[in-house]
C-alpha cells in the first residue's frame, strides 16, 4: 500500500470543504467516490487518461455517495460580477473553487509552466483586494488578487469546463450512512459510469483507449507534450488512483483489488520508463494495462447480479 504525495487536488480541497463542518473524510475516499479514476479515455485524440468522469462531475457524486449536499454554482459567461455572491458566500463557511488554470495562479513558483493544467483549491477568505485560499499543492494560507483570481477562475484553457466562475458552497450532511451503505451506494455508481461512457460518444474508451495509445507511443513522433504528460502526471497520479482502488476493495472483493494493485504495479513501471524515454517499454506495458482495465470492467459489472 502506497501512502504520500499525489496529485489529488479536488479530493484534498473537498475533504477541507466537509471538515470546515465538522466532517472528516479522507481525501484517498473522496478521489475513490468520484469515480474518475475509472476506465481510460483518449482526449482531444491525443493524449492518454486513465479515467472517463470530469473531476468537477465526480465532486458531486462523491458528495451524493457520502450523504451531503453542496450548493454548485457557475455562469455561462463574464458579463456578471462573480464576486458579490462569492464573499457573501465564503463569509459563511470555505467553498472549494474550481477548475483554475494553474498558470494563473502566481503564487506557484512554476505557474508559467503550467498553462492548461487544471486545478482546485479551499477558497476561505476575501477582502477587496485578494482572495485567500488553501492550495493542496503544497500553499496553505496563501493570497491571490482578484484580479488575477478571475483570469484563474475564467478556466479558458481547462477542455472539460462546463462554465466559467465555479465553486460549491454550504455543504449539508443529509442522511448518515454507515461503511457498507456507501459502499453499496459507489459500486452502483461505479457500475452506472462505465455503462454511461460505453453508450457516450466521446471517442475511444476502455481497452481501445489504450491500445490506441500503445501504438501512438511506437509509431508516432513524441512530442514535447507527450513527455510532459506522460512524465509529469499520467502514470503516477494513475498508479496512485489504482493503489487506492485496491485498498478500497481489499475487505470487500479481493479480485477487484488484486487488479487494481496489479494496474498499479504497471503503472508505476510505465512512469519509470517515461523517465528513462522508454517508449517501447511503455508501449508493451500498455498492452498489459489494457487487459488489465478489460478483466476489472468485466469483474465489476458482474457485482451484485
Amino acid at each position: 500500500m502506497y501512502i504520500g504525495n499525489g496529485h489529488y487536488c479536488y479530493s484534498n480541497s473537498t475533504a477541507m470543504f466537509l471538515s470546515s463542518i465538522g466532517e472528516n473524510v479522507s481525501p484517498q475516499l473522496v478521489e475513490v467516490l468520484t469515480g474518475v479514476g475509472l476506465g481510460a479515455m483518449i482526449e482531444n485524440e491525443k493524449n492518454l487518461f486513465f479515467s472517463m468522469r470530469d473531476p468537477d462531475d465526480g465532486i458531486n457524486y462523491a458528495l451524493n455517495i457520502l450523504g451531503f449536499t453542496a450548493e454548485e454554482h457557475q455562469q455561462a459567461s463574464d458579463l456578471d460580477d462573480p464576486f458579490t455572491l462569492l464573499k457573501k458566500q465564503i463569509k459563511q463557511n470555505p467553498v472549494i473553487l474550481g477548475p483554475l488554470d494553474m498558470g494563473e495562479l502566481t503564487y506557484h513558483p512554476n505557474h508559467k509552466n503550467l498553462h492548461g493544467s487544471d486545478h482546485y483549491v479551499l477558497g476561505y477568505q476575501m477582502d477587496d483586494e485578494n482572495i485567500y485560499v488553501q492550495d493542496p499543492a503544497g500553499f496553505p494560507f496563501v493570497p491571490l488578487s482578484l484580479d488575477q483570481f478571475k483570469k484563474a477562475w475564467m478556466a479558458e484553457g481547462i477542455p472539460y469546463r462546463k462554465g466559467i466562475n465555479k465553486y460549491w458552497s454550504t455543504a449539508k450532511k443529509v442522511v448518515t450512512l454507515n461503511n457498507n451503505e456507501i459502499y453499496e451506494r459507489a459500486i452502483d455508481y461505479f457500475k452506472r459510469t462505465y455503462r454511461e461512457f460505453e453508450k457516450a460518444d466521446i471517442g475511444l474508451i476502455g481497452r481501445e483507449a489504450i491500445c490506441f495509445y500503445a501504438d501512438q507511443l511506437l509509431n508516432a513522433p513524441i512530442t514535447a507534450d507527450t513527455i510532459g504528460h506522460t512524465t509529469f502526471f499520467l502514470f503516477q497520479l494513475s498508479a496512485r488512483r489504482a493503489n487506492d482502488y485496491a485498498v478500497y476493495f481489499k475487505d470487500r472483493h479481493s479480485r477487484l483489488s488484486e487488479l487494481k494493485i496489479e494496474q498499479a504495479k504497471v503503472l508505476g513501471m510505465c512512469h519509470s520508463m517515461s523517465v528513462n524515454k522508454d517508449w517501447k517499454g511503455i508501449s508493451e506495458k500498455l498492452m498489459r494495462l489494457a487487459d488489465l482495465e478489460e478483466e476489472f470492467r468485466l469483474e465489476l459489472l458482474k457485482v451484485g447480479n
